[in-house]
């Protein structure tokens, strides 16, 4: 099993998960690589050697050269365990202590269940204050209409190894990771979750943080958005035609009294409609172009991206640094 997580200079935090995970009772079986993908830390503190114990066998460090953001840094740290560590199944998680280990057990059941499914942990309820409740219910609303699926979880998941290619190889991982296993067709199943609580520090999650986040979902849809944009479009030049027509209608076909401004109403109305039927041309064209362009993958940068792999061993109790070659 591998379990990747990204890290911005909160070592302590990451030690911490490292712990709670050999704690666990139901991983106790398992030979867990735990690969924590650095996303720029001014320092970087790993866990030493002596502090592996039970089923985490060993830590793998990924550095990479800047800050990426943590749905890249996921996509790279994903993209090195396909290409290298190749384990059964992997998990995808945040490492400040809000996603819970303990969970990891009742995820691996129900994939034992459902073979080849994505398995993602829904949480239950929110813990955050109500305006962030709010905002974020707009967020998921918004996706909802423009995309057409109900977004509901995060990071926190579990993907059989054979499912990861499904993820690595489409670009929209670069964006954001939860709306690209939607994106995947892979099968989801949930399992309802807690927010755990943070080992240290506050959340870094605002309202700028949430409205990136949502804009990046979203643009993982593109395609579906420019099409439902376009609809929209075709249905509002469909009401302006109406309304149009009717105006005409009563001015000159019958005798019901019609306003002097009417003739101003039908030359906005027009505007209007040629102006959404431009929008919607320059829309398809924007759209076609952009099937010319072939996204740059994960794998495809990770040798750019990555500074040096740093491995710790439980077993040698050392500690390996290796220059990144993956992908390159």
């Amino acid at each position: 099993m591998a379990i990747v997580t990204p890290v911005l200079n909160d070592w302590a935090s990451f030690a911490m998960l490292v712990k709670d995970i050999a704690q666990q009772d139901s991983l106790a079986a398992y030979d867990i690589t735990v690969v924590a993908v650095d996303d720029g830390s001014t320092v970087i503190e790993p866990p030493p050697p002596s502090s592996l114990t039970g089923p985490v066998k060993r830590v793998v460090v990924i550095e990479l050269n800047a800050n990426q953001g943590h749905q890249r840094a996921i996509a790279l740290g994903l993209a090195h365990v396909h290409q290298t560590l190749k384990p059964d199944v992997v998990i995808a998680m945040d490492s400040d202590g809000e996603d819970v280990p303990s969970d990891i057990g009742s995820m691996m059941d129900l994939s034992a269940e459902k073979p080849g499914t994505l398995i993602v942990a829904q949480r239950a309820k929110r813990s955050e204050n109500i305006i962030f409740k709010t905002f974020y219910g707009v967020y998921k609303l918004a996706f909802r209409l423009l995309t057409g699926k109900l977004i509901s979880f995060g990071n926190f998941s579990l993907i059989p190894a054979d499912r990861v290619p499904n993820l690595i190889f489409n670009s929209g991982i670069w964006n954001n990771f939860a709306a690209t296993m939607l994106k995947s067709r892979v099968p989801i199943d949930f399992v309802p979750t807690h927010r755990g609580t943070r080992y240290q520090g506050e959340s870094k999650m605002n309202f700028t943080s949430l409205m990136i986040h949502g804009f990046s979902a979203i643009s993982v849809f593109t395609d579906v958005v420019i099409g439902r944009i376009i609809l929209g479009l075709v249905g509002t030049s469909v009401l302006a035609a109406l309304l149009v027509c009717l105006v005409v209608f009563m001015k000159f076909f019958t005798t019901a009294f019609v306003p002097g401004y009417a003739t101003n109403v039908i030359l906005f109305v027009l505007t209007v409609l040629a102006l959404t039927l431009f929008t919607g041309f320059l829309l398809v064209l924007s759209l076609l172009a952009g099937r010319d362009k072939q996204s740059a993958l994960p794998t495809d940068l990770f040798g750019k991206l990555v500074r040096q792999i740093r491995q710790i061993d439980a077993e040698t109790l050392v500690e390996v640094s290796a220059k990144s070659s993956a992908g390159a």
